[in-house]
């Protein structure tokens, strides 16, 4: 009996006009844009490879200076040193946060500074106002859309048409034939998917842009389970609407309602209700603060040099001390800020988190290594690479001060670099594991709604 359901419901579907215009929008939207953000990721591949090379350069020349003592100023002061990070291969899918993380950093000991801000002035404008849809955006909004639309009318339909009453006179058990509706219409709506998603995937694999080792396909295999799961959420919501509406008019309104309340209401209000509830001061003002503590420290300095003129080493000695304090008080303005920042990111995920369309967000980019995680990450890293250059700096800097330096006092390797902390998908997993737990939660959830309703829906 299972069976025959099953049948009769893919091949009702399949020899819909529903299923035609679904099969070519999964079809051509996700090809389209994995071929459009596969050659964005080439071009930023490329950008980052002449960057590289770019900054390498500019090391040569500072090799060339003869001076040792123009050379250390030229590396501690006036040039700092660059570092490049390398844009993530899975952008592809899931952009996420990629756009925000800057392409390369800068650290000296006076004014660091990123050049995101200055290559945007060099791109096409028309590309911030019109992005490319990726893969995450296509399942997030226009895939659960249709996966609504397409079995919103399940069982009210039938019920206009006649055809449930007619099934139900066979003796059928209601819950064959909701389990039979669900499994057929859902392989009929996955089948045109996967056949968009293999397909991309193949298209990848001959253009090489992505190294395909164990640790890619598990994260592409993830992906595609999540998004399978979010579509099976908004499957299921169509056929719980359709077990508790009588009209397919009154089902496709709610549905609808539904949709625009959960997808874009939702996610788009609890930034803003976090920022209400939590409040941080802005980076203007934070600035303001390391600037204050800044110029009253100079200021210190500069009262020790005139009224210490005599006490050379004792004056040194102060004037280190003052650096250390600096140190100290940004560092606790840093984590203040940083503290109510996370807090701010923790209320606004758990807000969030009311919509499927959070989750599927949350760990899609995770996977994809373009989340908030890898945001963090980053955060980490470019702090880490500021510590180690004043680390490296500061020997040098006395050094330069007293003329001490000799001629091969530059070595390249001992330069700090970028070290961004690579996460294997066996510590993101983790990770992830209670948003895909919370999306299976809603299936469930759902389906037996939908299974109490149509025990008692009247068929008449």
């Amino acid at each position: 009996m299972l069976g025959t359901i099953i049948k009769k419901e893919i091949i009702g579907h399949i020899l819909s006009y529903r299923f035609m215009v679904t099969f070519i929008l999964f079809f051509s939207l996700i090809l389209i844009s994995i071929f459009i953000l596969t050659n964005d990721y080439q071009t930023r591949l490329d950008s980052y490879k002449a960057s590289v090379s770019s900054h390498k350069e500019e090391i040569n020349k500072i090799k060339a200076i003869k001076d040792p003592n123009q050379a250390c100023a030229e590396l501690l002061y006036n040039q700092g040193l660059y570092a490049d990070r390398a844009p993530k291969s899975l952008s592809i899918l899931a952009k996420g946060l990629e756009d925000n993380i800057p392409e390369e950093v800068h650290t000296a000991w006076w004014q660091p500074s990123t050049r995101k801000l200055n290559k945007e002035l060099y791109r096409n404008p028309i590309f911030a106002l019109f992005t490319t849809p990726d893969f995450l955006y296509i399942v997030n909004i226009i895939l659960s859309l249709l996966s609504l639309l397409f079995v919103f009318d399940t069982i009210c339909g039938e019920k206009e048409n006649g055809t449930l009453k007619l099934m139900l006179s066979n003796s059928l058990p209601r819950d064959i034939i909701l389990l039979g509706k669900w499994i057929g219409g859902y392989i009929t709506l996955i089948a045109p998917f996967l056949v968009a998603v293999i397909s991309g995937i193949i298209y990848l694999y001959f253009r090489k842009v992505i190294l395909f080792d164990i640790e890619i396909l598990s994260r592409i295999g993830l992906i595609i389970l999540t998004s399978l799961i979010y579509i099976s959420i908004f499957f299921t919501l169509g056929i719980f609407i359709s077990t508790i509406t009588r009209k397919s008019s009154t089902a496709l309104l709610l549905g609808l309602f539904i949709w625009v309340i959960w997808i874009l209401v939702i996610p788009n209000l609890a930034p803003v209700i976090s920022r209400i509830s939590m409040p941080i001061p802005t980076i203007q003002k934070i600035n303001a603060e390391k600037q204050a503590i800044n110029k009253e420290i100079e200021i210190k300095k500069r009262r020790i040099s005139r009224t210490m003129i005599g006490y050379g080493k004792e004056a040194e000695e102060l004037k280190e001390e003052l650096d250390e304090e600096r140190k100290k008080r940004i560092g606790k303005l840093d984590k203040f800020y940083e503290d109510k920042l996370e807090g701010q990111v923790n209320i606004c995920k758990i807000l969030s988190r009311i919509s499927p369309s959070a989750s599927f967000i949350y760990t899609s980019t995770a996977l994809a290594q373009t989340g908030t995680g890898q945001y963090k990450i980053f955060k980490q890293a470019y702090k880490r690479f500021q510590d180690e250059f004043r680390a490296y700096g500061d020997p040098l800097g006395k050094k330069r001060r007293k003329k001490e330096l000799k001629e091969n006092w530059f070595h390249e390797e001992e330069l700090p670099t970028l070290q961004i902390t690579k996460v294997s998908i066996a510590q993101d997993f983790p990770l992830i594991l209670f948003d895909l737990l919370l999306l299976v939660v809603y299936n469930a959830l759902f389906f037996m709604g939908g299974y109490l309703f149509f025990l008692r829906y009247d068929v008449r």
